[in-house]
C-alpha cells in the first residue's frame, strides 16, 4: 500500500466513525494497547448499512489503534458484522464499555463482554449468533479447542509478524529488537497452538532504520487491510492454506527491561526503538526509574567506566555502553496497569 493511501482519509460516511478514524490515522504511530476515548457518539448512526447477505463475522478484539482500525475497516467495507466481543481482562481496575463495544453500539449491532471466551455459558452465546467466521485482532485471551470450532469457516488471527517468525504476544518488539530487515503481517487460521494455524494470507514490509515499534505497527495495518479482504473473499469461496509449522520461532512477553551498559550501543538503540511508544526500556537514578524514549551516540567510548555520567547533555542525561557515550531522552512514566497481560494473556 503506497503512503498516499495510508494517509488518506477513511470515509465511513458517518460523523462519529469519521473523526475516530481520522484521529487514528493521524497518529505517525500506532500503540498496541487499549487506548481510552471518553467521547460517545451525539447522534445515531448515519453510514450506509452493512451487509447482511455476505458471510456472518463477529469480531474480536481490545480497543488498540490496532484492533480498532481492522474492526472500523470492516465497518468501512460493509461487512456483515453480525456482533462485536470485548475482554474485561485488560482493565484491571474499573471494567466499562469500552471502544469496541462503543462502535459496536453505534452501528445498532450487539456487543458481548466477557473476562473468559473458553466458559461453555459464552460458547453458548457466541454460537447463538450463528457466525461464519470470526476476525480477531489484538485479543488477549487464549481460546481453547471447543471455542475455536464455533464459527463454520473458521477463526481468523491478525497477526504482526511473518509467521511463523515470531510467534507470540508481541511480534513487533522483536521484529526490530532482534534487528530484522522485513516484517509483516499474516491472516491465519486460529489452532490451539499460539500463531501456528494455517496461513491464509501474508504481507511483507522492509523495516527502516529508525522504525519504532510505533511506526512498524502503522505500516503493518495499512498492509494488513487488503490482506484481511482478501480472506473474507477466499472464505466464502474456500481459500488455500498455506502451512505454518516450519522454521518457527516463539518470542516471551516483554517484560519491563533494564538497561544494561555493557551492551553496545546499537542493541540499546534497538531496544529503544522497539519499546517506543509502549514499552520503554528503563535505566534507574538515585533511586527511580526513568523510562527511555530516545538515545543517540554522542562519540565513541574511550576509557570511560560504564553507567551514567555526571552533568547532562542538551540531548539529555549522559551514559557511557560498552562501544559508545549516548545522550539519553527519558520520561518518569513507563508503563500502565493496562499494559502488562494477566495470566493466560496474549497480545494481540
Amino acid at each position: 500500500m503506497t503512503a498516499a493511501a495510508v494517509a488518506r482519509r477513511h470515509s465511513l460516511d458517518d460523523p462519529w466513525l469519521d473523526e475516530l478514524s481520522d484521529r487514528i490515522w493521524s497518529k505517525p504511530e500506532f500503540s498496541m494497547i487499549p487506548i481510552d476515548v471518553d467521547e460517545v457518539p451525539r447522534a445515531p448512526y448515519s453510514g450506509p448499512p452493512l451487509d447482511e447477505q455476505g458471510p456472518r463475522v463477529v469480531f474480536f478484539g481490545i480497543p488498540s489503534d490496532y484492533g480498532t482500525a481492522f474492526l472500523l475497516h470492516l465497518v468501512e467495507k460493509r461487512t456483515n458484522l453480525v456482533a462485536a466481543v470485548c475482554s474485561t481482562r485488560w482493565q484491571r481496575t474499573h471494567p466499562k464499555s469500552d471502544l469496541i463495544a462503543r462502535i459496536a453500539g453505534h452501528l445498532g449491532r450487539p456487543v458481548e463482554v466477557t473476562a473468559n471466551a473458553n466458559a461453555q455459558a459464552f460458547n453458548r452465546c457466541l454460537a447463538a449468533y450463528e457466525p461464519d467466521v470470526v476476525v480477531m485482532a489484538s485479543f488477549d485471551q487464549i481460546l481453547t479447542a471447543e471455542t475455536l470450532a464455533v464459527p463454520k469457516r473458521g477463526w481468523l488471527n491478525i497477526h504482526p509478524s511473518l509467521l511463523p517468525r515470531h510467534r507470540g504476544p508481541e511480534p513487533i518488539y522483536w521484529t526490530i529488537a532482534n534487528g530484522d530487515r522485513e516484517a509483516g503481517i499474516t491472516v491465519h487460521l486460529t489452532v490451539p497452538r499460539i500463531d501456528a494455524g494455517p496461513i491464509l494470507s501474508q504481507r511483507r514490509v522492509a523495516v527502516s532504520a529508525d522504525d519504532t515499534a510505533g511506526t512498524l505497527a502503522r505500516r503493518l495495518v495499512a498492509e494488513g487491510l487488503p490482506a484481511v479482504d482478501e480472506t473474507l473473499v477466499g472464505v466464502s469461496g474456500g481459500s488455500r492454506a498455506i502451512t505454518n509449522d516450519i522454521d518457527s520461532s516463539y518470542d516471551p512477553p516483554v517484560r519491563q527491561t533494564t538497561l544494561d551498559w555493557d551492551q553496545p550501543f546499537q542493541r540499546i538503540e534497538r531496544l529503544v526503538r522497539a519499546g517506543h511508544p509502549d514499552q520503554p526500556p528503563f535505566f534507574t537514578d538515585r533511586g527511580r526509574r526513568r523510562f527511555v524514549d530516545g538515545v543517540r551516540q554522542v562519540r565513541p567510548r574511550t576509557r570511560e567506566p560504564l553507567g551514567l555520567m555526571a552533568g547532562r547533555s542538551p540531548e539529555g542525561t549522559l551514559a557511557v555502553v560498552q562501544d559508545a557515550v549516548v545522550a539519553l531522552r527519558w520520561r518518569p512514566m513507563g508503563h500502565t496497569h493496562a499494559v502488562r497481560p494477566l495470566a493466560k494473556q496474549q497480545f494481540p
